[in-house]
Protein backbone atom coordinates (compact mmCIF):
# COMPACT_ATOMS: atom_id res chain seq x y z
CA UNK A 1 0.00 0.00 0.00
CA UNK A 2 1.51 3.55 -1.20
CA UNK A 3 2.29 5.84 1.42
CA UNK A 4 1.69 9.77 1.65
CA UNK A 5 4.49 11.84 0.52
CA UNK A 6 6.43 13.14 3.09
CA UNK A 7 8.85 15.10 1.26
CA UNK A 8 7.30 18.56 -0.13
CA UNK A 9 10.11 20.88 -2.29
CA UNK A 10 11.92 22.78 -0.12
CA UNK A 11 13.01 26.90 -1.19
CA UNK A 12 16.39 27.34 -1.73
CA UNK A 13 18.39 30.10 -0.93
CA UNK A 14 20.41 30.93 1.84
CA UNK A 15 18.66 32.11 5.08
CA UNK A 16 18.74 30.96 8.92
CA UNK A 17 15.79 31.36 10.83
CA UNK A 18 16.46 31.93 14.96
CA UNK A 19 13.87 30.16 17.02
CA UNK A 20 13.11 31.33 20.32
CA UNK A 21 13.52 28.30 23.33
CA UNK A 22 12.97 28.55 26.73
CA UNK A 23 14.88 26.19 28.43
CA UNK A 24 13.64 26.65 32.53
CA UNK A 25 16.58 25.20 34.76
CA UNK A 26 16.06 26.52 38.17
CA UNK A 27 17.17 30.40 38.22
CA UNK A 28 18.66 30.31 35.08
CA UNK A 29 16.82 30.25 31.49
CA UNK A 30 18.49 30.33 28.09
CA UNK A 31 17.03 32.22 25.14
CA UNK A 32 18.57 33.15 21.79
CA UNK A 33 16.97 36.32 19.67
CA UNK A 34 14.03 36.04 17.06
CA UNK A 35 14.26 37.38 13.89
CA UNK A 36 13.08 35.64 10.90
CA UNK A 37 14.49 38.51 8.82
CA UNK A 38 17.88 37.61 9.60
CA UNK A 39 20.19 37.40 7.07
CA UNK A 40 23.09 35.08 6.23
CA UNK A 41 25.33 37.10 8.62
CA UNK A 42 23.04 37.39 11.50
CA UNK A 43 24.24 36.92 15.19
CA UNK A 44 22.93 34.04 16.91
CA UNK A 45 22.35 35.05 20.52
CA UNK A 46 22.11 33.61 23.51
CA UNK A 47 22.50 29.64 24.64
CA UNK A 48 20.76 27.96 22.26
CA UNK A 49 19.34 28.62 19.05
CA UNK A 50 17.76 26.67 16.56
CA UNK A 51 18.37 27.11 12.82
CA UNK A 52 16.56 26.14 9.87
CA UNK A 53 18.57 24.79 7.27
CA UNK A 54 17.46 24.54 3.34
CA UNK A 55 18.54 21.94 0.86
CA UNK A 56 21.20 22.95 -1.95
CA UNK A 57 22.03 26.02 0.10
CA UNK A 58 24.49 27.40 2.43
CA UNK A 59 23.95 28.91 5.68
CA UNK A 60 26.47 31.20 7.17
CA UNK A 61 26.16 31.86 11.21
CA UNK A 62 28.15 34.48 12.56
CA UNK A 63 28.86 34.51 16.48
CA UNK A 64 29.42 37.21 18.89
CA UNK A 65 32.07 37.53 21.65
CA UNK A 66 33.39 33.92 21.18
CA UNK A 67 35.68 33.06 23.79
CA UNK A 68 38.99 30.74 22.10
CA UNK A 69 38.51 28.79 25.11
CA UNK A 70 34.89 28.40 24.46
CA UNK A 71 32.98 24.98 23.12
CA UNK A 72 30.31 25.01 20.41
CA UNK A 73 27.81 22.27 19.97
CA UNK A 74 26.22 21.92 17.00
CA UNK A 75 23.69 19.75 16.82
CA UNK A 76 22.32 18.69 13.03
CA UNK A 77 19.28 16.67 12.45
CA UNK A 78 17.67 14.47 9.75
CA UNK A 79 14.72 14.47 9.53
CA UNK A 80 13.73 13.23 5.64
CA UNK A 81 11.09 9.99 4.83
CA UNK A 82 14.31 8.84 2.53
CA UNK A 83 17.01 7.19 3.33
CA UNK A 84 19.15 8.06 0.71
CA UNK A 85 21.94 9.90 2.40
CA UNK A 86 22.12 13.92 2.05
CA UNK A 87 26.04 15.69 2.41
CA UNK A 88 26.61 18.36 5.14
CA UNK A 89 29.33 20.24 5.00
CA UNK A 90 31.11 23.07 7.35
CA UNK A 91 32.69 25.60 4.81
CA UNK A 92 31.68 27.13 2.05
CA UNK A 93 32.72 24.31 -0.93
CA UNK A 94 29.56 22.01 -1.90
CA UNK A 95 29.21 19.15 0.45
CA UNK A 96 30.65 15.59 -1.05
CA UNK A 97 28.48 12.72 -0.80
CA UNK A 98 31.00 10.63 -2.07
CA UNK A 99 31.41 6.52 -1.31
CA UNK A 100 33.28 7.14 1.76
CA UNK A 101 30.41 8.76 3.52
CA UNK A 102 27.30 6.19 1.90
CA UNK A 103 26.11 3.76 3.94
CA UNK A 104 27.32 4.54 7.20
CA UNK A 105 23.55 3.99 8.48
CA UNK A 106 23.28 0.42 7.83
CA UNK A 107 25.70 -1.05 9.99
CA UNK A 108 26.59 -4.71 9.86
CA UNK A 109 26.49 -5.36 13.41
CA UNK A 110 23.97 -7.59 14.19
CA UNK A 111 23.29 -11.22 12.29
CA UNK A 112 20.02 -11.52 12.85
CA UNK A 113 19.42 -8.08 11.03
CA UNK A 114 19.11 -9.36 7.09
CA UNK A 115 17.25 -12.40 8.80
CA UNK A 116 14.25 -10.30 10.59
CA UNK A 117 14.54 -7.69 7.37
CA UNK A 118 13.97 -11.07 5.04
CA UNK A 119 10.90 -12.24 7.39
CA UNK A 120 9.61 -8.84 7.94
CA UNK A 121 9.87 -8.19 3.93
CA UNK A 122 7.96 -11.21 3.62
CA UNK A 123 5.45 -10.46 5.47
CA UNK A 124 4.83 -7.17 3.38
CA UNK A 125 3.99 -9.00 0.47
CA UNK A 126 1.67 -12.10 1.77
CA UNK A 127 -0.98 -12.87 -0.93
CA UNK A 128 -4.20 -12.42 -0.32
CA UNK A 129 -5.01 -15.51 -2.00
CA UNK A 130 -2.97 -17.22 0.77
CA UNK A 131 -5.99 -17.83 3.56
CA UNK A 132 -6.03 -20.62 5.44
CA UNK A 133 -8.70 -23.14 4.10
CA UNK A 134 -10.91 -24.42 5.98
CA UNK A 135 -10.96 -28.10 5.05
CA UNK A 136 -8.67 -30.91 4.35
CA UNK A 137 -6.03 -30.00 6.41
CA UNK A 138 -3.55 -33.06 7.53
CA UNK A 139 -3.08 -34.29 11.43
CA UNK A 140 0.00 -32.82 11.02
CA UNK A 141 -1.05 -29.43 12.33
CA UNK A 142 -3.06 -30.70 15.10
CA UNK A 143 -2.90 -29.38 18.51
CA UNK A 144 -1.91 -31.39 21.40
CA UNK A 145 -5.11 -32.70 23.31
CA UNK A 146 -3.31 -31.64 26.74
CA UNK A 147 -0.52 -31.11 28.91
CA UNK A 148 1.81 -33.85 28.27
CA UNK A 149 0.64 -34.44 24.83
CA UNK A 150 3.33 -33.90 21.79
CA UNK A 151 2.97 -31.80 18.49
CA UNK A 152 4.95 -31.37 15.54
CA UNK A 153 6.66 -28.14 14.30
CA UNK A 154 7.85 -26.69 11.61
CA UNK A 155 11.21 -24.32 12.91
CA UNK A 156 12.84 -21.76 10.47
CA UNK A 157 16.53 -23.53 10.12
CA UNK A 158 18.37 -20.92 7.65
CA UNK A 159 19.19 -17.03 8.19
CA UNK A 160 19.48 -16.58 4.53
CA UNK A 161 16.18 -18.19 3.42
CA UNK A 162 12.54 -17.86 5.19
CA UNK A 163 11.65 -21.16 3.24
CA UNK A 164 13.95 -23.90 5.01
CA UNK A 165 12.52 -25.51 7.98
CA UNK A 166 13.45 -28.50 10.04
CA UNK A 167 10.16 -30.76 11.67
CA UNK A 168 10.72 -31.04 15.54
CA UNK A 169 8.45 -32.37 17.74
CA UNK A 170 7.50 -30.75 21.12
CA UNK A 171 5.41 -31.23 24.29
CA UNK A 172 2.71 -29.58 25.37
CA UNK A 173 4.22 -28.46 29.45
CA UNK A 174 1.98 -25.43 30.38
CA UNK A 175 -1.13 -23.90 29.44
CA UNK A 176 -3.47 -20.71 30.36
CA UNK A 177 -6.24 -18.76 29.15
CA UNK A 178 -4.38 -16.78 26.42
CA UNK A 179 -1.30 -18.79 25.20
CA UNK A 180 0.38 -22.50 25.44
CA UNK A 181 4.12 -23.84 25.96
CA UNK A 182 5.33 -26.02 23.98
CA UNK A 183 8.93 -27.50 24.75
CA UNK A 184 11.22 -29.11 22.19
CA UNK A 185 11.22 -33.01 23.37
CA UNK A 186 14.87 -32.84 22.78
CA UNK A 187 14.93 -29.89 25.48
CA UNK A 188 13.23 -31.22 28.42
CA UNK A 189 15.56 -30.87 30.98
CA UNK A 190 16.83 -27.50 29.72
CA UNK A 191 13.75 -25.62 31.52
CA UNK A 192 11.59 -27.45 34.06
CA UNK A 193 8.03 -27.01 34.79
CA UNK A 194 8.09 -24.63 37.47
CA UNK A 195 10.66 -22.10 35.36
CA UNK A 196 7.47 -21.87 32.47
CA UNK A 197 5.02 -21.59 35.23
CA UNK A 198 6.93 -18.40 36.73
CA UNK A 199 7.16 -16.92 32.80
CA UNK A 200 3.63 -17.27 32.78
CA UNK A 201 3.15 -15.57 35.79
CA UNK A 202 5.44 -12.53 34.45
CA UNK A 203 3.88 -12.70 30.98
CA UNK A 204 1.81 -9.76 30.73
CA UNK A 205 -0.81 -10.59 27.74
CA UNK A 206 -3.39 -8.62 29.16
CA UNK A 207 -2.05 -5.54 29.32
CA UNK A 208 -0.09 -6.08 26.11
CA UNK A 209 -3.64 -6.60 24.46
CA UNK A 210 -5.12 -3.82 26.50
CA UNK A 211 -2.11 -1.13 25.19
CA UNK A 212 -1.28 -2.76 21.45
CA UNK A 213 -4.32 -4.52 20.68
CA UNK A 214 -4.93 -8.51 19.85
CA UNK A 215 -3.43 -10.75 18.00
CA UNK A 216 -5.44 -13.07 15.31
CA UNK A 217 -6.76 -16.59 15.82
CA UNK A 218 -7.01 -17.86 12.33
CA UNK A 219 -6.93 -22.06 13.64
CA UNK A 220 -9.97 -20.53 16.26
CA UNK A 221 -8.92 -21.76 19.12
CA UNK A 222 -8.76 -18.49 21.02
CA UNK A 223 -4.79 -19.35 22.43
CA UNK A 224 -1.00 -18.64 20.75
CA UNK A 225 1.78 -20.49 21.51
CA UNK A 226 5.50 -20.18 22.55
CA UNK A 227 8.16 -23.02 20.83
CA UNK A 228 11.03 -23.09 23.44
CA UNK A 229 13.52 -25.14 20.81
CA UNK A 230 17.09 -25.41 20.59
CA UNK A 231 16.24 -24.83 16.69
CA UNK A 232 16.48 -21.60 17.28
CA UNK A 233 20.05 -21.40 18.96
CA UNK A 234 21.16 -23.15 16.18
CA UNK A 235 19.71 -20.40 13.79
CA UNK A 236 22.08 -18.17 15.32
CA UNK A 237 25.16 -20.12 15.47
CA UNK A 238 24.50 -20.88 11.72
CA UNK A 239 25.86 -17.46 11.52
CA UNK A 240 28.17 -16.72 14.87
CA UNK A 241 25.91 -14.96 16.55
CA UNK A 242 22.44 -15.49 18.73
CA UNK A 243 19.05 -15.46 17.43
CA UNK A 244 16.87 -15.08 20.88
CA UNK A 245 13.47 -16.01 18.87
CA UNK A 246 11.43 -14.85 15.95
CA UNK A 247 7.66 -14.53 14.78
CA UNK A 248 7.04 -15.22 11.24
CA UNK A 249 3.77 -14.26 10.25
CA UNK A 250 3.26 -16.97 7.18
CA UNK A 251 2.15 -19.02 10.41
CA UNK A 252 -1.32 -17.60 9.58
CA UNK A 253 -1.54 -18.75 5.87
CA UNK A 254 -1.94 -21.90 3.98
CA UNK A 255 0.82 -24.32 4.17
CA UNK A 256 0.22 -24.91 0.41
CA UNK A 257 0.93 -20.91 -0.50
CA UNK A 258 4.06 -21.30 2.14
CA UNK A 259 5.15 -24.77 3.29
CA UNK A 260 6.87 -23.66 6.63
CA UNK A 261 3.63 -22.29 7.74
CA UNK A 262 2.31 -24.19 10.78
CA UNK A 263 -1.27 -22.42 10.22
CA UNK A 264 -1.10 -20.88 13.84
CA UNK A 265 -0.26 -18.62 16.14
CA UNK A 266 3.46 -19.29 16.96
CA UNK A 267 6.61 -17.76 18.17
CA UNK A 268 10.12 -19.44 18.86
CA UNK A 269 12.55 -18.74 21.46
CA UNK A 270 15.66 -20.39 22.17
CA UNK A 271 16.31 -22.69 25.58
CA UNK A 272 19.03 -22.47 27.99
CA UNK A 273 22.32 -23.73 26.98
CA UNK A 274 24.90 -24.38 29.70
CA UNK A 275 27.48 -25.69 27.63
CA UNK A 276 27.06 -23.92 24.25
CA UNK A 277 26.11 -27.15 22.45
CA UNK A 278 23.84 -25.54 19.95
CA UNK A 279 25.33 -22.05 19.71
CA UNK A 280 26.66 -19.58 22.17
CA UNK A 281 26.15 -20.73 25.69
CA UNK A 282 23.62 -19.32 27.68
CA UNK A 283 23.15 -19.93 31.49
CA UNK A 284 19.45 -20.95 32.38
CA UNK A 285 19.88 -17.67 34.92
CA UNK A 286 20.73 -15.13 32.15
CA UNK A 287 17.50 -16.81 30.03
CA UNK A 288 15.40 -16.15 32.64
CA UNK A 289 15.65 -12.47 34.26
CA UNK A 290 17.14 -10.89 30.54
CA UNK A 291 16.40 -13.22 27.49
CA UNK A 292 12.54 -14.55 28.57
CA UNK A 293 11.09 -12.09 30.13
CA UNK A 294 12.01 -9.75 26.75
CA UNK A 295 11.48 -11.66 23.99
CA UNK A 296 7.62 -13.01 25.11
CA UNK A 297 6.46 -9.39 24.53
CA UNK A 298 8.79 -8.47 22.00
CA UNK A 299 7.94 -11.45 19.88
CA UNK A 300 4.59 -10.71 20.98
CA UNK A 301 4.28 -7.54 19.68
CA UNK A 302 4.84 -8.45 16.43
CA UNK A 303 2.02 -10.56 16.21
CA UNK A 304 -0.13 -8.06 17.29
CA UNK A 305 1.43 -5.44 14.75
CA UNK A 306 0.77 -8.00 11.95
CA UNK A 307 -3.15 -8.63 12.89
CA UNK A 308 -3.78 -5.25 13.56
CA UNK A 309 -2.31 -3.52 10.29
CA UNK A 310 -2.58 -6.38 7.86
CA UNK A 311 -5.83 -8.28 9.21
CA UNK A 312 -7.69 -5.43 10.70
CA UNK A 313 -6.84 -2.56 8.76
CA UNK A 314 -6.50 -4.12 5.06
CA UNK A 315 -2.53 -2.78 5.14
CA UNK A 316 0.40 -4.13 4.32
CA UNK A 317 3.15 -5.31 6.91
CA UNK A 318 4.25 -2.59 9.02
CA UNK A 319 7.80 -1.28 8.16
CA UNK A 320 10.69 -3.40 9.99
CA UNK A 321 12.34 -0.77 11.60
CA UNK A 322 9.50 0.73 13.41
CA UNK A 323 7.79 -2.84 13.57
CA UNK A 324 11.37 -3.45 15.75
CA UNK A 325 11.12 -0.51 17.51
CA UNK A 326 7.71 -1.27 19.29
CA UNK A 327 8.40 -4.28 20.10
CA UNK A 328 11.24 -3.21 21.79
CA UNK A 329 8.80 -0.45 23.43
CA UNK A 330 6.70 -3.31 24.39
CA UNK A 331 9.39 -5.22 26.13
CA UNK A 332 8.93 -1.87 29.00
CA UNK A 333 5.62 -3.60 29.89
CA UNK A 334 7.28 -5.19 32.62
CA UNK A 335 7.44 -1.82 34.05
CA UNK A 336 3.38 -1.16 33.86
CA UNK A 337 1.48 0.83 36.81
CA UNK A 338 -2.09 0.15 37.91
CA UNK A 339 -2.46 3.30 35.02
CA UNK A 340 -1.51 1.74 32.35
CA UNK A 341 1.51 3.59 31.94
CA UNK A 342 4.89 1.82 31.51
CA UNK A 343 6.97 3.64 33.80
CA UNK A 344 10.41 2.17 32.90
CA UNK A 345 12.88 0.84 30.09
CA UNK A 346 13.15 -2.83 30.61
CA UNK A 347 16.38 -4.98 31.30
CA UNK A 348 17.45 -5.22 27.70
CA UNK A 349 16.92 -2.23 26.00
CA UNK A 350 19.76 0.03 27.61
CA UNK A 351 22.23 -2.26 25.86
CA UNK A 352 20.63 -1.43 22.77
CA UNK A 353 20.05 2.24 23.57
CA UNK A 354 24.13 2.27 24.49
CA UNK A 355 24.91 0.86 21.09
CA UNK A 356 22.45 3.65 18.97
CA UNK A 357 24.28 6.43 21.60
CA UNK A 358 28.12 4.96 20.89
CA UNK A 359 27.35 5.13 17.11
CA UNK A 360 24.41 7.84 16.91
CA UNK A 361 26.21 9.95 14.85
CA UNK A 362 26.49 7.12 12.38
CA UNK A 363 23.07 5.88 12.68
CA UNK A 364 20.27 6.59 10.68
CA UNK A 365 17.34 4.81 12.81
CA UNK A 366 14.63 4.34 10.44
CA UNK A 367 16.52 2.78 7.98
CA UNK A 368 17.23 -0.38 8.98
CA UNK A 369 16.95 -2.69 12.09
CA UNK A 370 20.37 -3.36 13.13
CA UNK A 371 20.96 -3.42 17.23
CA UNK A 372 21.92 0.02 16.90
CA UNK A 373 19.35 1.26 14.78
CA UNK A 374 16.63 -0.91 17.40
CA UNK A 375 18.52 1.18 20.16
CA UNK A 376 17.79 4.71 18.13
CA UNK A 377 13.87 3.87 17.36
CA UNK A 378 13.35 2.61 20.42
CA UNK A 379 14.78 5.93 22.41
CA UNK A 380 12.93 7.77 20.07
CA UNK A 381 9.37 5.84 20.86
CA UNK A 382 10.12 5.49 24.41
CA UNK A 383 10.62 9.73 24.44
CA UNK A 384 7.22 10.30 22.46
CA UNK A 385 5.27 8.00 24.36
CA UNK A 386 6.40 9.30 27.28
CA UNK A 387 5.78 13.20 25.81
CA UNK A 388 2.15 11.57 25.17
CA UNK A 389 1.76 10.79 29.10
CA UNK A 390 2.77 13.72 29.58
CA UNK A 391 0.81 16.12 27.67
CA UNK A 392 3.13 17.64 25.42
CA UNK A 393 2.07 16.17 22.20
CA UNK A 394 -1.23 18.40 21.15
CA UNK A 395 -2.90 15.35 19.11
CA UNK A 396 -2.23 12.73 21.01
CA UNK A 397 -3.77 12.09 24.72
CA UNK A 398 -1.36 9.82 26.69
CA UNK A 399 1.06 7.21 25.69
CA UNK A 400 -1.73 4.45 25.31
CA UNK A 401 -2.99 6.50 22.63
CA UNK A 402 -0.17 6.72 21.11
CA UNK A 403 0.48 3.55 20.81
CA UNK A 404 -3.26 2.72 19.94
CA UNK A 405 -2.94 5.34 16.98
CA UNK A 406 0.77 3.71 15.75
CA UNK A 407 -0.99 0.17 15.88
CA UNK A 408 -5.04 0.15 14.66
CA UNK A 409 -4.07 1.75 11.72
CA UNK A 410 -2.95 1.19 7.45
CA UNK A 411 -0.34 3.33 7.48
CA UNK A 412 2.94 2.20 8.04
CA UNK A 413 7.01 3.77 9.00
CA UNK A 414 7.55 7.53 8.77
CA UNK A 415 3.59 8.04 7.59
CA UNK A 416 2.53 6.24 10.27
CA UNK A 417 4.34 8.37 13.10
CA UNK A 418 3.85 11.59 11.38
CA UNK A 419 -0.02 10.78 11.09
CA UNK A 420 0.13 9.26 14.99
CA UNK A 421 1.72 12.89 16.40
CA UNK A 422 0.03 15.19 14.23
CA UNK A 423 -2.75 13.71 12.47
CA UNK A 424 -3.71 13.39 8.86
CA UNK A 425 -2.56 17.05 7.87
CA UNK A 426 0.96 15.89 9.06
CA UNK A 427 3.68 17.01 6.61
CA UNK A 428 7.57 17.29 7.04
CA UNK A 429 7.56 20.31 9.47
CA UNK A 430 6.03 18.23 12.13
CA UNK A 431 8.70 15.88 11.62
CA UNK A 432 11.01 18.48 11.83
CA UNK A 433 9.29 19.89 14.95
CA UNK A 434 9.85 16.36 16.67
CA UNK A 435 13.29 15.61 15.92
CA UNK A 436 14.90 18.21 17.04
CA UNK A 437 13.28 17.99 20.17
CA UNK A 438 14.38 14.44 20.74
CA UNK A 439 18.05 15.63 19.82
CA UNK A 440 17.63 17.96 21.92
CA UNK A 441 16.24 15.90 24.89
CA UNK A 442 19.10 13.23 23.89
CA UNK A 443 21.78 15.83 24.48
CA UNK A 444 20.26 17.79 27.49
CA UNK A 445 18.47 14.78 29.70
CA UNK A 446 19.63 14.11 32.98
CA UNK A 447 22.93 16.79 32.59
CA UNK A 448 20.71 18.96 35.44
CA UNK A 449 21.05 21.58 32.76
CA UNK A 450 17.17 22.03 32.58
CA UNK A 451 13.94 20.72 34.13
CA UNK A 452 12.03 21.26 31.18
CA UNK A 453 10.11 17.68 30.41
CA UNK A 454 10.30 18.24 27.13
CA UNK A 455 14.53 17.56 26.95
CA UNK A 456 14.43 15.18 29.90
CA UNK A 457 13.44 11.35 29.27
CA UNK A 458 11.76 9.79 32.67
CA UNK A 459 12.04 6.22 32.16
CA UNK A 460 16.00 5.94 31.07
CA UNK A 461 18.71 7.77 32.41
CA UNK A 462 20.80 8.14 29.72
CA UNK A 463 23.91 8.78 31.61
CA UNK A 464 24.31 6.45 34.35
CA UNK A 465 25.16 3.04 35.14
CA UNK A 466 22.30 0.78 34.16
CA UNK A 467 20.93 -2.44 36.35
CA UNK A 468 20.51 -4.82 33.61
CA UNK A 469 23.02 -7.57 34.26
CA UNK A 470 25.50 -6.37 31.53
CA UNK A 471 27.12 -3.59 33.22
CA UNK A 472 25.62 -1.46 30.67
CA UNK A 473 26.69 2.05 31.52
CA UNK A 474 25.18 5.29 29.07
CA UNK A 475 26.93 8.47 29.02
CA UNK A 476 24.82 10.48 26.50
CA UNK A 477 25.27 10.53 22.75
CA UNK A 478 28.58 10.36 21.42
CA UNK A 479 30.00 13.93 20.14
CA UNK A 480 32.61 14.28 17.42
CA UNK A 481 35.45 16.88 17.92
CA UNK A 482 35.99 18.38 14.63
CA UNK A 483 39.49 19.41 14.15
CA UNK A 484 38.44 21.34 10.58
CA UNK A 485 35.96 23.74 9.56
CA UNK A 486 35.90 22.22 6.07
CA UNK A 487 34.23 19.07 7.74
CA UNK A 488 32.32 16.43 5.58
CA UNK A 489 29.50 13.94 6.53
CA UNK A 490 26.24 12.54 5.61
CA UNK A 491 22.70 12.28 6.95
CA UNK A 492 19.75 10.52 5.99
CA UNK A 493 16.39 9.11 7.41
CA UNK A 494 15.75 10.09 11.41
CA UNK A 495 19.05 10.64 12.16
CA UNK A 496 21.38 12.79 13.88
CA UNK A 497 24.89 14.26 15.15
CA UNK A 498 26.60 16.09 17.53
CA UNK A 499 29.38 18.10 16.56
CA UNK A 500 32.20 19.89 18.88
CA UNK A 501 33.67 23.10 18.00
CA UNK A 502 36.18 25.10 19.80
CA UNK A 503 36.03 28.53 19.49
CA UNK A 504 39.34 28.94 18.63
CA UNK A 505 38.33 27.17 15.54
CA UNK A 506 35.63 29.48 14.86
CA UNK A 507 37.90 32.93 15.42
CA UNK A 508 40.49 31.19 13.44
CA UNK A 509 37.54 31.71 10.62
CA UNK A 510 36.52 35.19 11.31
CA UNK A 511 34.12 34.44 14.15
CA UNK A 512 31.21 32.50 11.40
CA UNK A 513 30.94 28.61 10.80
CA UNK A 514 28.97 27.74 7.64
CA UNK A 515 26.89 25.21 7.11
CA UNK A 516 25.75 23.88 3.44
CA UNK A 517 23.18 21.12 2.72
CA UNK A 518 22.53 18.94 0.04
CA UNK A 519 19.95 18.39 -2.32
CA UNK A 520 17.08 16.65 -0.92
CA UNK A 521 18.75 17.47 2.27
CA UNK A 522 15.50 18.01 5.05
CA UNK A 523 17.37 19.44 7.81
CA UNK A 524 17.32 21.24 11.31
CA UNK A 525 19.97 22.16 13.76
CA UNK A 526 21.09 24.20 16.87
CA UNK A 527 23.64 25.75 18.15
CA UNK A 528 24.37 25.90 21.56
CA UNK A 529 27.03 27.49 23.46
CA UNK A 530 28.58 26.43 26.84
Amino acid sequence: MATRALHKQAHLGIMIIVALISINCGSASFESSSDSSASSTSVVAGNISALTLSENSSTEITLADVEDDEDIMLVLYSYNSSSSATGVQLGTSAPDVSSQFLGKANLEEDITQDFHQQIRSLESNISDDAAIASEGKSSFLKYATSVGSTKSFKVLSSLSSTSSYDTITAELRYTTSHFEFYVDTRNEDAINDDDLEELADNFEVTQLQNLFGTESDVDSNGKFAVLFTQAVNELGASAGGIVTGFFYAVDLFDDSQYSVSNEMEVFYTLVPDEDGDHGTALTKSFCMSNIYPTVLPHEFQHMINFNQHYFLNSSSSEESWLNEGLSHLAEDISSIDSTGYMTETSIENPSRVSSYLSNVADTCFSCGSSLSQRGGTYLFLRYIYEQAEIGNLSNVHDGADLIDLLLDTDKTGLDNVATALYGDSADEEDLQEVMGQFSLAVYLSNTGTTSNSKYNFKGINLRSTQDDNRSTTLSGPNEHSISSLNFTDTLSGLSMMYLNISGQDINDNGGSLTITVGSDGLMGGYVIRD
